[in-house]
């Protein structure tokens, strides 16, 4: 009897240490052992500077993708749309995992949103590229929060900003990986897969990071600022196929330079969810993106009208969670108007903003290794133009671009970009390149483009 008795104990004991380890499981980082990191075949970790600190361990065994049938039982995932103005702010909220995919300008106060929700470290941090509406409040999150791993296309900036954000990165010692097309970003059982960027040949907006994320039956793509011309690109790429999907980050912030009807067919949300400002002065989200998304049949959220927006699944099934209760938009919603609604800047398309590229000037002396050639940008219009985002680039090799900080050029004034000096009296533009850009193509061309991504003017040398 007393035998029998301690069997049944054993017994006892064991079924209550399998069922913790069940709960223990979901989302939970392992204890003993650092954050999965990608795989020698996934990516090349790339450092901004030498890390501090204790040398890398060597990295653990690469976790299997899971793919639906073979995921017993998912947990309670979340994913955080969060209001932040007019920038992008995601969080992936898994237990105690969390992955946060941009964090909106410097005023975003995305840090004190993120407190209610993140348990230790943030896993791993994604930067889509090097706009400000997008990386500026990273640069307080990174200042409050451990990250493990910090992601980012590798693409540069020259505003005060980007450069804020690169010191952050540098002071918080995380591992450093540039994203490219087939990459993954696993860790704890999530799988993110990169679709894009394949090079930096493009626009800002068009390098941006473009992810894939499947729980379950559930698949969510998150697009950046990524317009019809990234959309095109990973369109025609065999090797890892634009999915269908429930849940559709908006690109652009719901710009009519993205969401081409293409791209939209193929990805068929039932869900579209687009991030932008409350009265913001570029007019987003565009009718015309807002029309394209009702014609597919998708129901559509965005955050300057809903304001927060979170999406719950058990990988089945999801679940809607607004912080202001309305409708879906439609092509019928009244947009939103901002309390300071006066002081809004009118959209570019009913001001008289005529910025031109008016000369390329190369003297030809030290071919291939110019430094004091540049472009020369007039404002030929009658009202002062905010230049934040704007972007010059070399368009007969498709790189380099110059992205403007915020810089207003007033009526007939010039700027110029330098191709590697600095000219403070010229506004202090340069590419920072070590060689020629304007007279090695045939023709040679300039294109400037404005912060929707818009191209206002082309000059060929």
């Amino acid at each position: 009897m007393r035998n029998k008795s301690r069997w049944y104990s054993v017994i006892l004991v064991g079924l209550v240490l399998l069922l913790a380890s069940s709960l223990s499981a979901c989302g939970a980082a392992p204890s003993s052992a650092p954050p999965s990191q990608p795989t020698p075949e996934q990516t090349t970790p790339i450092s901004p500077e030498e890390p501090k600190g204790s040398p890398p361990q060597d990295e653990p065994s690469p976790t299997p993708s899971l793919t639906p049938s073979q995921t017993p039982s998912l947990c309670e995932l979340k994913i955080h749309f969060i209001d932040v103005g007019q920038g992008d702010s995601i969080l992936i909220d898994y237990g105690e995992t969390e992955i946060l995919i941009d964090g909106g300008d410097k005023s975003s106060g995305i840090e004190k949103y993120l407190t209610s929700y993140v348990d230790g470290a943030i896993e791993v941090m994604v930067a889509t590229h090097p706009h400000a509406d997008h990386i500026g409040g990273l640069i307080d999150v990174l200042a409050d929060f451990e990250v493990q791993e910090i992601w980012d296309n590798g693409d540069t900036a020259t505003s005060k900003t980007y450069s804020d954000f690169m010191s952050a990165v540098k002071t918080e010692n995380a591992q450093v990986f540039q994203a490219v097309r087939g990459n993954t970003i696993e860790v704890d059982g999530l799988v993110l897969k990169v679709l894009h960027p394949v090079n930096l040949n493009d626009t800002t907006n068009n390098n941006s990071i473009v992810l894939y994320l499947s729980y379950g039956q559930i698949d969510f793509l998150f697009t950046g600022d990524a317009e019809k011309e990234a959309e095109a690109s990973m369109l025609i790429k065999s090797d890892m196929p634009v999915p269908d999907v429930e849940i559709l980050k908006v690109g652009h912030h719901g710009s009519n330079t993205a969401s081409s009807s293409d791209f939209l067919t193929v990805t068929s949300p039932e869900v579209a969810i687009y991030m932008a400002g409350e009265g913001n002065g570029y007019g987003h989200p565009h009718t015309e993106t807002i029309s394209a998304l009702c014609n597919i049949g998708a129901e559509i959220y965005g955050t300057d009208v809903h304001g927060n927006i979170v999406i719950t699944t058990d990988g089945e099934t999801y679940d809607l969670q607004l912080e202001k209760q309305a409708p879906p938009v439609t092509v019928d919603t009244e947009p939103s108007p901002s309390p300071e609604e006066s002081e809004q800047p009118t959209p570019e398309s009913q001001r008289d903003v005529n910025v031109q590229i008016t000369n390329i000037f190369y003297d030809g002396q030290v071919p291939r290794v110019e430094s004091d050639e540049y472009v020369e940008i007039t404002n030929l219009g009658t009202e002062p133009v905010d230049l934040a985002d704007w972007v010059l680039k070399d368009v007969s090799e498709g790189y380099p671009s110059f992205t403007f900080p915020s810089y207003v050029i007033q009526p007939g004034e010039k700027i110029r970009v330098y191709t590697n000096e600095i000219h403070d009296e010229y506004g202090g533009f340069s590419f920072g390149y070590g060689k020629a850009i304007w007279n090695n193509s045939d023709p040679d061309t300039a294109a400037l483009y404005n912060a929707q991504g818009q191209e206002v003017s082309r000059k060929s040398y």
